[in-house]
């Protein structure tokens, strides 16, 4: 049973003031995600890859196609019952930054989604925990977010998601304004985090080697369409469309 599935899922903008265009963004798009897998999507800027996460956050409504949840059709439910399906799914942001409220200390921040979400607020213990899983320091809940690294702000950022209980996360170029070195360090944090847990992960990333590292399969976005989606290995090894194969060229030959 696949955990997450996008059935058929298009959607339109429309642009312009005077004379309105309508431009189609995603086209007829298609993919599942099992338990405890990483999907890796990528593509160019503008592919439609932030597009697909904000669907399935419910962000941003599809004009056709169909969204599953364990088997629930999203768009059916109402309620607590959209409520209750919507925590166990989270997203994780590019910009660590403006997640949090620079007035809020890190130990209230960790606090903050708990309380928006109707959760039980956590313990100092139990963040602590979460913490010492992330490799942060204790001492951290005390300061604010302009005290951090990035990396750090970003790990916070990923263990205030973690007290929720996910079974999904949705990475949305988590690692992209951060060092490589620190990158690699997040990158490593998740799969640990993916083994002992078995949460499945939306990683979404223009960059290939990060996703050919991470992923278990990677789909190749080109102007809001699905060119293919493939086992990682077999992707890099037998790429079915010229399209994959200048991408995975181009990273290559950097």
């Amino acid at each position: 049973m696949a955990l997450l599935s996008v059935e058929h899922v298009s959607k339109s903008f429309i642009s312009g003031w005077i004379k309105k265009e309508e431009k189609k963004i995603l086209h007829d798009i298609s993919f599942v995600i099992e338990k405890g897998e990483t999907l890796g999507l990528t593509g160019v800027s503008g592919a439609g890859k932030s597009t697909i996460s904000r669907i399935i956050m419910g962000l941003t409504r599809c004009d056709e196609g169909k969204i599953y949840f364990r088997e629930q059709e999203l768009s059916s439910l109402g309620g607590l019952e959209l409520i209750a399906a919507r925590k166990k799914m989270q997203m994780l942001f590019q910009n660590p930054l403006s997640s949090l409220n620079p007035r809020m200390t890190i130990g209230e921040s960790m606090r903050e989604p708990a309380l928006i979400h109707g959760h039980s607020i956590p313990s100092y213990e139990e963040i602590f925990s979460v913490m010492e899983r992330l490799k942060l320091r204790k001492e951290l809940v005390k300061r604010y977010p302009h005290q951090l690294s990035g990396g750090e702000v970003q790990r916070v950022c990923l263990g205030r998601l973690l007290l929720l209980k996910p079974e999904l996360l949705i990475l949305d170029e988590p690692t992209s304004m951060l060092d490589v070195s620190v990158q690699a360090q997040i990158v490593d944090i998740l799969e640990e985090i993916q083994e002992e847990d078995h949460i499945s992960y939306l990683f979404i990333s223009h960059d290939l080697d990060l996703l050919r590292y991470c992923s278990h399969r990677i789909g190749v976005l080109k102007a809001g369409r699905m060119m293919e989606l493939q086992d990682t290995k077999k992707l890099y090894a037998t790429p079915m469309c010229e399209y994959t194969k200048e991408l995975i060229g181009a990273f290559q030959s950097f």
